[in-house]
């Protein structure tokens, strides 16, 4: 089974204006690709400094044509906050744009603070979700919206544009709740999560089990009969030095962290106090810090239970400018992913047939 690797990506202020924080994201993009990455993942953020780029959709179809190879996609699209009539029109288009290069992530979004600011009620947001991605699958696979659910409005519409990927472009779903594994295995859904010191492992177990045994006939996503992917999703910071790569990510880091936190401090929440927190990071492995040889190193010790076969670092966030993530870039195309491909072969034990087990 091979490996692949791509970029996650944010939109947070930093100290720059939005317009860098965007025409450096489409330059980092573009170099991504020359330098062979494989996928380019963003995120979705509202009202919050997390992001200046609420709509992934303007900047994919920005990414469109600039790009040729690489897939490109959100991680993930915040279903209950969108039409999805709306929404599915304009995922056709950028498949269609892309030339079939689209991903798309689904979930309910992370932040109950942001969906407020949307109108959509939190307490409802799952099934909000459930059934706003059912609609979406269903009509791309038969051409019409005919929906009638207790949640989304009523719907009778036939769709003028398909994606170019038939039924529909592959799904992910992003999430370090290794209760949510089971669900993505037996669909067939792409899964990344955070190392979180050894814990997501068990997500994967539980994913590869429900996908082996999975009914191929009834699996979600539309690429089911294909190896899914199943990666890890560290912050990552290269240098010269152990002292240089620490320093590094505790300024850019702690300046995210600030990013992250906003909305949920002003509501006197501390839920996601450890998500972004550097030195928790540091020792759950959700970081992974310092010069080439020792990021594979751990990198390495991550990927070692064959349970991976995916990586998806964010290597540009905080008050970190261009130049430094383009070396971080770099030095993560150029040195780590030749040396992992070399070292994983071996690794990757995850059955590529059909047939379950």
């Amino acid at each position: 089974m091979d490996i692949e690797f791509g970029i996650f990506d944010s939109f947070d202020l930093g100290t720059g204006t939005p317009e860098a924080v965007l025409d450096d994201r489409l330059k980092l993009a573009v170099e991504a690709e020359r330098l062979g990455i494989d996928r380019y993942h963003v995120t979705e953020h509202h009202g919050t400094p997390l992001s200046v780029c609420p709509s992934p959709n303007i900047f994919l179809s920005a990414l469109t044509q600039r790009t040729t190879r690489m897939r490109i996609g959100a991680l993930v699209y915040v279903l209950p906050a969108y039409d999805p009539v709306r929404l599915a029109e304009e995922l056709a288009v950028i498949d269609q744009l892309s030339h079939g290069r689209l991903d798309f992530g689904v979930g309910r979004g992370v932040s109950p603070y942001e969906l407020k600011y949307l109108g959509v009620d939190p307490d409802i947001s799952l099934p909000v979700y459930v059934e706003t991605l059912a609609a979406i699958t269903t009509a791309f696979t038969t051409g019409r919206f005919n929906h009638r659910g207790p949640h989304l409005r009523d719907i009778d519409v036939e769709l003028p544009m398909l994606p170019r990927q038939r039924p529909y472009p592959p799904l992910w779903y992003a999430s370090s709740n290794i209760a949510t594994a089971e669900w993505a295995g037996s669909n067939a859904v792409n899964f990344v999560g955070r190392w979180n010191d050894g814990e997501f492992l068990k997500g994967a177990e539980t994913y590869w089990s429900a996908w082996k045994s999975r009914d191929t006939e009834l699996a979600l996503n539309a690429s089911s009969d294909t190896v899914p992917r199943v990666g890890i999703n560290p912050t990552l910071v290269i240098a010269g030095t152990e002292e240089e790569a620490n320093a590094l990510f505790m300024r850019h880091q702690t300046r995210f962290r600030e990013h992250v936190v906003l909305r949920w401090h002003e509501n006197d929440d501390h839920r996601v106090d450890n998500f972004a927190d550097p030195v928790f990071g540091l020792k759950s492995g959700n970081a992974v810090v310092g010069t080439v040889d020792s990021v594979i190193e751990q990198l390495l010790i991550q990927f070692s239970s064959g349970m991976f076969n995916y990586l998806e670092p964010m290597i540009y966030f905080g008050d970190m400018d261009f130049a430094a993530s383009l070396r971080n870039l770099e030095l993560y195309s150029q040195e780590v992913i030749p040396a992992l491909k070399a070292h994983l072969q071996s690794y990757l034990s995850v059955p590529s047939s059909r047939t379950p087990a």
